[in-house]
């Protein structure tokens, strides 16, 4: 609350059973994102989801708040930090958009943690200038893939189809 004026700021939510779900029978990845809540009331939803064992998506935690910056996410991590946890850092892998700031609110909280970006989100801004449904193919496979070298496979056939969608990914991490 600001002096005389109430108004709301943040409200953050983590039911128990999404808690102890989560630390009982989930990877030790947890997937963020925010989005927009608009109407009478606007602001911004923080989403945290992990990953089951298979492969489902799990809610874990959620969190209404003014504005979605470094800030908000902070706040929001520290809260999760401590519901799921999570000491040893270097446990953990963090998914995201390329939600400007994240990055650096992640590498402060979980310093040891792996941060990983969504493939989803890399090939909407990798098809504005590289089209096709056999690059789009590509990229897919080479985003499943489970070891090193069928990533490396998948990659190649992306160079011999299309270099310069090859040279597009050669600043991402693979993973």
């Amino acid at each position: 609350m600001d002096g005389p004026v109430r108004r709301f700021h943040r409200m953050y939510i983590c039911f128990a059973a999404c808690k102890e779900g989560w630390m009982r029978g989930c990877r030790p990845i947890v997937c963020l994102d925010g989005c927009h809540v608009k109407g009478q009331h606007p602001g911004q939803l923080l989403t945290a989801v992990g990953i089951d064992a298979n492969n489902g998506m799990f809610p874990v935690a959620y969190a209404l708040c003014e504005v979605e910056n470094q800030e908000t996410w902070t706040w929001f991590l520290d809260y999760l930090k401590c519901d799921l946890r999570m000491e040893r850092d270097s446990s953990y892998v963090f998914m995201t958009d390329k939600q400007k700031g994240l990055g650096n609110v992640i590498a402060n909280l979980f310093p040891n943690a792996e941060h990983r970006h969504c493939v989803r989100h890399l090939y909407n801004n990798f098809k504005s200038k590289h089209l096709g449904e056999g690059l789009k193919q590509l990229v897919w496979n080479a985003a499943r893939s489970s070891t090193q070298v069928w990533y490396n496979k998948h990659m190649d056939a992306l160079r011999e189809l299309d270099e310069d969608a090859w040279l597009w990914f050669q600043d991402k991490s693979p993973a």
